[in-house]
């Protein structure tokens, strides 16, 4: 009589473990993690009249047209921002356009405020909409010919 107390407790202990111990199978949670999204293609940018990381660009007067060539496969899909910076020789702020929001392969964007006879540092940064960390910066600098 004493073995069947035993022998109940023993079946309870085994039935706990052998739950415990399933397998779990997928889709319950705890299977395989869902793989993150694929990253974004990184961006192409090329600016074919300007000599990007040189002080010798020339502008014919106080502002200056620039093309700005996006050849990134595929285009980021909401688009990509572009923000440009400018300082004159003494390291102060010049004022320009607020940033553009483009979602073609080409944009037109204008330097303006550019020091006369000076060399105007500029800054042109493409960020993607959707990625925030896929950004492409580049530097040049300015002269304005005109007295």
């Amino acid at each position: 009589m004493p073995y069947k107390k035993y022998l109940l407790i023993l079946l309870c202990v085994f039935t706990v473990a052998a739950v415990a111990c399933k397998k779990k199978k997928k889709g319950d949670g705890d299977g395989d993690p869902v793989p993150p999204p694929p990253k974004e293609a990184e961006l192409v940018i090329t600016m074919p009249d300007i000599k990007l990381n040189r002080d010798d660009n020339a502008a014919p007067g106080a502002t200056l047209g620039v093309k700005v060539n996006i050849t990134s496969t595929p285009l980021p899909k909401d688009g990509v921002t572009i923000t440009v910076t400018a300082l004159d020789p003494a390291g102060q702020p010049i004022p320009q356009n607020a940033p553009v929001t483009v979602t073609a392969n080409t944009a037109d964007i204008s330097l303006i405020n550019l020091p006369s006879l000076r060399v105007a540092s500029i800054v042109v940064t493409v960020t993607s909409k959707n990625d925030p960390t896929n950004t492409k910066t580049f530097r040049f600098g300015v002269l304005n010919k005109v007295p």
